[in-house]
């Protein structure tokens, strides 16, 4: 399980290219393939999906960027995790990765 910590609410999710915002507000995990093979990933926040696939109902602080990626053997991705809460509580969701031919996705609470 992954804790961001505390965070100041209201930020402008748009401005999330600003390396100040980037610093407080987003955090890297570096996926990699350690495999055999070229892997073609896409990433997902469980609350994203629809009530029916175990989507969860209202809005996610969090962003994901980027959305997929493929990666050759012993390749590294920077995936980043954005936070952007509206109200002062408690938020958790599930990172989702979903690899091409294999039938169980990877979940990361988060």
């Amino acid at each position: 399980m992954f804790e961001f910590g505390p965070l100041l609410i209201k930020k402008d999710a748009e401005k999330r290219a600003d390396p100040k915002i980037q610093e407080v507000n987003s955090t890297i995990f570096q996926i990699t393939n350690n495999g055999k093979y070229k892997v073609d990933a896409t990433f997902t926040l469980r609350s994203t999906l629809a009530p029916e696939e175990g989507g969860a109902e209202g809005k996610s602080p969090f962003i994901i960027e980027p959305s997929e990626c493929s990666l050759s053997m012993d390749e590294t991705l920077q995936l980043r995790i954005y936070a952007f809460p509206e109200i002062a509580q408690l938020y958790t969701d599930q990172l989702v990765v979903l690899i091409k031919d294999n039938p169980n996705p990877v979940i990361l609470p988060i």
